[in-house]
């Protein structure tokens, strides 16, 4: 029987004999997701999670409700994606993602439809969350867990290009503001829920659960021969790409530090993100900045903040993930200092030269590190518990801001108060530093 260094020896020469490099120009097919996945993000964020403050004052001028009333929906629709979360991860890390990409678009499709016939406040608020559901399903959360599985070495950048597709998503929120101008409210909402359908359902073909599952190893850096030889490699060999993860089991993951400080950064953070994608267009129409202008706003943000998205990831691949987090997060509280206080149109470009890079570089580094701490086994799972905790602060958000402007009839201090907020994020991410495995060395 062969010795243990000579047993070793002969696992690495099979496994680099087994694994040769990648054809050249042939794309792996974790690139192939990325790109479709964006694609579905460039018009999701801009006809739902950016664009909607296109529709937030039409509708609510129409029926004559508060701000607060109106802006309840949005926290509906955050709570139940809070609440989904962990069950949409769970089912992910047993499903895979195609099954739950096509649910998911074909139900938020339907609820967008179903939202264009509404009469009542209770009617409206129910289509949120039909809404909800779908996007919980089928749109961000999954879409990331998938590239976390066909990426570790270049995670951060292969996040970066998918998160990009919602910071291209601005470009489509004039078009939309154009869209309901020449039609209305309620056509405009039935065009973008087919529309959820057409992009949606070819993105679901298109995903796959794990590299392993097809013989190939995540990076797209080597292939293998068989499905046998991949999962014969990444078992036996101590130098493989994959080998050197830490998986954690989900109890395992909560109880450490690293775990609960990133759920706070994400809960404080999204007190500001959450307020100003609602009511960026209501704010700045309230300060006397044209619609036109505030439409314009949020496509300009968006695209700022691919500088932040794609720069954040090719240096978190680099850097310490917890420093590129602290920074962005220090651009966006500084921009939203600004936006609070904004008087006059010039004010707008400070605010979109910090805010949106700010905002974009936490978006993909923050998955990125949840997978590098607690590996790919169990992602979707954590992810989720994480998103589930942290939408707690998307809830609250736009519902004290609206009410505070009912109240007052400006949203400047409410903003400054978020911002703070921002200030106790940062703290938090620094200190979640890289938990161990009690099994690990």
């Amino acid at each position: 029987m062969e010795d243990e260094p000579a047993e070793r020896g002969r696992m690495l020469r099979n496994w680099l004999m087994s694994v040769t490099t990648e054809k050249k120009g042939k794309l792996f097919y974790g690139w192939w997701i990325v790109i479709a996945c964006a694609i579905q993000n460039i018009f999701a964020g801009g006809t739902f999670f950016y664009g909607f403050t296109a529709f937030f004052n039409p509708i609510r001028e129409q029926f004559g409700w508060t701000s607060a009333q109106t802006a309840l929906a949005f926290s509906l629709q955050r709570l139940e994606g809070g609440i989904a979360a962990p069950l949409v991860g769970y089912l992910f890390d047993r499903l895979g993602p195609r099954k739950l990409i096509l649910f998911g678009m074909i139900v938020a499709g339907g609820g967008l439809i179903y939202m264009s016939r509404i009469q009542s406040l209770g009617a409206f608020y129910g289509a949120f969350i039909v809404i909800a559901v779908g996007t919980s399903f089928g749109l961000a959360a999954v879409s990331m867990a998938t590239i976390a599985n066909w990426f570790i070495r270049k995670r951060g950048r292969a996040l970066s290009f998918l998160m990009a597709g919602f910071g291209l998503s601005g470009t489509v929120v004039p078009l939309l503001v154009l869209l309901i101008a020449q039609f209305d409210w309620r056509t405009s909402l039935v065009i973008v829920g087919i529309g959820f359908w057409v992009i949606g359902i070819p993105v679901a073909m298109v995903t796959r659960h794990k590299p392993e599952q097809y013989g190939y190893l995540p990076d797209g850096d080597t292939v293998v021969t068989s499905d046998n030889e991949a999962s014969a490699v990444i078992e036996s060999s101590s130098t493989g790409p994959a080998s050197s993860e830490i998986n954690f089991g989900i109890r395992e993951a909560m109880r450490t530090r690293a775990f609960w400080l990133i759920a706070l950064t994400y809960m404080m953070a999204q007190f500001a993100t959450s307020s100003v994608m609602i009511l960026e267009m209501p704010h700045l129409e309230n300060v006397g900045i044209s619609r036109q202008l505030a439409g314009l706003v949020m496509t300009f943000m968006t695209l700022l903040s691919l500088v932040g998205r794609l720069g954040s990831g090719f240096l978190g691949d680099k850097i310490d993930k917890r420093y590129v987090i602290a920074g962005a997060l220090a651009l966006q509280c500084i921009g939203m200092i600004v936006f609070a206080n904004i008087q006059q149109p010039w004010h707008l470009i400070p605010f979109l030269i910090l805010y949106g890079p700010g905002y974009g570089g936490t978006i993909p580094i923050r998955p990125a590190l949840t997978a590098d701490y607690f590996g790919r086994t169990n992602f979707g799972t954590i992810q989720g518990l994480m998103m589930g905790i942290a939408v707690l602060g998307g809830v609250v958000s736009p519902v004290v801001a609206g009410q505070f402007f009912d109240i007052t009839g400006t949203y400047r201090e409410i903003f400054l108060i978020y911002a703070a907020l921002i200030v106790v994020a940062i703290p938090a991410i620094l200190a979640a530093k890289r938990p161990f495995l009690k099994s690990q060395p």
